[in-house]
């Protein structure tokens, strides 16, 4: 009887710690389309999604690559990134 009621115990404490993070969960998730949602439509007019050219200029912000229309950079300048990514 005793192991019984060990391993309903056991049980019961699994299904309450699995109820406060299905919680947790639902917090944190209500938190994150709040602010990813408004900032990308801001960015993008509304759509909600961004271009590869807008998403470079965030990540890489003092960095601009040449358009279509534009030259490329002289040979005697000094490049703005060495190294990688």
């Amino acid at each position: 009887m005793e192991k019984n009621t060990i391993i309903a115990i056991a049980l019961a404490g699994l299904v309450l710690i699995s109820l406060v993070q299905a919680f947790e969960i639902a917090n944190v998730k209500s938190k994150m389309t709040g602010y990813s949602g408004s900032a990308v439509k801001e960015n993008n007019g509304g759509s909600g999604e961004q271009t590869y050219e807008e998403m470079m200029a965030e990540m890489h912000p003092g960095q601009s690559s040449p358009s279509v229309g534009q030259s490329s950079p002289s040979a005697g300048s000094s490049p703005t990134m060495v190294g990688g990514c």
